[in-house]
């Protein structure tokens, strides 16, 4: 404010001097024109001319503001309308990510009306109709913003939603798929294909799919979520199943059964799959030294069986040898061992050793068995779906978190 009116003054004073200047110099003006004759001092003559030419400048600029007004006017009122469609966008918004559908549909329809912007208007009308249960409205939406290009993705994922919804699998996997193909890296069109290619069980295009899921995971966190791990290891398990099975590609089998132990080398699934591999093919001392480290890593009962059947040595010994492989960490699978190894001895009569293995083992602690992470159910073996909830690749061989029924088969 300050330097405006320093400015000013600096104006002011400049043309005061200026004028001062001008009317100290002498001369005069005279104009003959028609017979008429006029002569004046050159300093008014000056001072005229500078006069008429601003009242010239004065009434252009107000024929032209004149001629502007309507356009301006119009201006107004449409950023006056822009702003209220805006306004009502973000409302909207608002209302459909607080829930609200009757203020989220009536928002969007104010929107629609006030904004040239059928994009985002669409979207929000598609979010609403959705919101409110109207899914053939949200269908209508959803299409309609495939047809851009710009859209297009996002049309894809909500009629990909709609359908899972109705349970519409077929119509959801073709609407993922485009999405997918609209956005290859798009994690959350990968998310659901990984569901849906794991319930229809084709266990190699969920391999292919959940490896964008962790690559954008790691991506965001440094880390892969543990269920997403499971999920990737059982998918190496369940397609090297299928190869073998079905294809009899035993390369692809071993290749897999081996990926779903780099990946978790206490996946008991695998380890028995892998040794029933080896024994098959004539490699009796491979499935041994599996057996071994797998004990070692998670003990437990089916794997003491096979390794005292292989072993094929005196009872004693074989007790002995189990006795070894114990891990001395985490207690809990200390404890596990030891309760495995002490029933092994009373089943082979060697009394006194079971009793001193017993004396280690805390009988208090719970046992080990297959839980569900989501809704911790418990199942008497693996399966690649909890038969509880359906989650995939839910169950992990642990104690119990919370006191649970355990459900048969």
């Amino acid at each position: 404010m300050f330097v405006r009116l320093l400015s000013l003054f600096i104006l002011i004073m400049l043309a005061a001097s200026a004028a001062s200047w001008l009317m100290a110099q002498p001369g005069n003006l005279s104009i003959e024109w028609l017979g008429w004759q006029m002569e004046m001092p050159s300093s008014l003559a000056v001072t005229l001319v500078v006069v008429f030419a601003l009242i010239f400048v004065f009434f252009d600029r107000l024929q032209r503001a004149l001629r502007s007004m309507p356009g301006w006017l119009g201006g107004r009122w449409r950023e006056r309308r822009d702003t209220a469609g805006h306004r009502a966008l973000t409302l909207g918004l608002m209302a459909v990510s607080a829930g609200e559908p009757v203020e989220a549909r009536k928002q969007a329809a104010r929107a629609r009306r006030l904004l040239n912007a059928p994009q985002l208007t669409g979207l929000l009308s598609a979010q609403a109709a959705h919101l409110a249960g109207d899914h053939a409205a949200a269908r209508r939406y959803f299409t309609a913003l495939t047809d851009d290009q710009d859209t297009a993705f996002l049309g894809q994922i909500g009629l990909m939603r709609l359908a899972v919804d109705a349970k519409d699998s077929p119509a959801a996997m073709m609407a993922a798929r485009k999405a997918l193909n609209l956005k290859p890296q798009s994690t959350l069109a990968a998310t659901q294909l990984l569901q849906l290619h794991a319930d229809q069980q084709n266990w190699t295009a969920a391999l292919d799919v959940i490896a964008i899921v962790i690559k954008d995971r790691k991506k965001q966190t440094g880390t892969v979520p543990e269920l997403l791990s499971r999920q990737r290891t059982a998918l190496l398990y369940l397609d090297g199943l299928a190869a073998l099975e079905t294809e009899e590609d035993t390369a692809r089998a071993t290749g897999q059964f081996l990926a779903a132990l780099r990946n978790d080398p206490a996946f008991l699934p695998a380890i028995f799959a892998l040794t029933d591999f080896y024994l098959k093919n004539d490699s009796k001392r491979k499935a041994i030294k599996l057996l071994e480290t797998s004990f070692a890593l998670l003990p437990h009962t089916g794997i003491a069986d096979r390794l005292l059947a292989l072993w094929d040595d005196n009872d004693g010994n074989s007790i002995a040898r189990l006795i070894k492989l114990i891990p001395k960490k985490p207690v809990p699978l200390q404890q596990a061992a030891y309760h495995i190894v002490s029933d092994m001895a009373v089943s082979k009569g060697l009394d006194g050793e079971a009793k001193r293995l017993r004396a280690l083992h805390d009988a208090s602690m719970a046992a080990f068995g297959w839980q569900c992470g989501v809704c911790k159910s418990r199942h008497d073996s693996w399966h690649s779906h909890c038969p509880a909830c359906g989650q995939f690749a839910g169950l992990k061989w642990q104690q119990p978190e919370k006191v649970t029924p355990l459900l048969g088969e």
